[in-house]
């Protein structure tokens, strides 16, 4: 072998050591683990006794808003019913206070379905950021350098899914979150 063939050779291993794939091969793949974020949600204790708790308070707000609304259906069927005796002056000023009535009793059921929307978000943070903190404590005893939400990943192999621990956990360590609605 001439010194020019074997110069040639020594660069071209110098090049395959140097190249891209040599690099890489000596890296170690990332360790992965996957969360069905959305379903350890959905399925968690924590969540279902909030979601039970808005129910109950908006069945609750329904049936104290059909009762205030037959009331001002009955003050509106008297005020109707009185208008041919009143003086315009009196039916104007019964007539603005039933207005008046009824514009609280809007402005309260607005209230009320704001405030209930804001406890259910208050309430629904408290659960997915407990979940964030389990999935960093599953990650770190996995040795995982990266988590994927299920929703994100086409197919993985089942030992990398980590969904049914990371909702066991979440039930262990919150299994209940108290619903707070603000007062008026």
């Amino acid at each position: 072998m001439s010194p020019v063939d074997r110069a040639a050779r020594v660069l071209v291993v110098a090049f395959l050591a140097m190249s891209p794939v040599a690099a890489t091969a000596q890296v170690e793949p990332p360790a992965i683990i996957v969360v069905d974020y959305q379903r350890v949600v959905r399925e968690s204790a924590a969540a279902g006794a909030v979601r039970a708790q808005i129910d109950a308070l908006r069945i609750s707000y329904q049936e104290e808003f059909a009762r205030i609304e037959e009331e001002l259906r009955a003050l509106e069927a008297e005020l109707t019913e009185q208008r041919p005796v009143l003086s315009d002056d009196e039916f104007v000023k019964r007539r603005r206070e039933f207005e008046q009535r009824v514009t609280e009793a809007q402005r309260e059921a607005q209230y009320r379905r704001a405030a209930l929307d804001r406890a259910l978000d208050v309430a629904m943070d408290l659960v997915q950021s407990a979940l964030l903190d389990v999935i960093a404590a599953v990650a770190e005893e996995q040795e995982a350098d990266l988590v994927l939400n299920q929703a994100d990943v086409v197919m993985a192999d089942q030992d990398l899914d980590f969904t049914v621990a990371s909702l066991n956990r979440l039930n262990e360590v919150l299994p209940y979150v108290d619903v707070i609605v603000p007062e008026q």
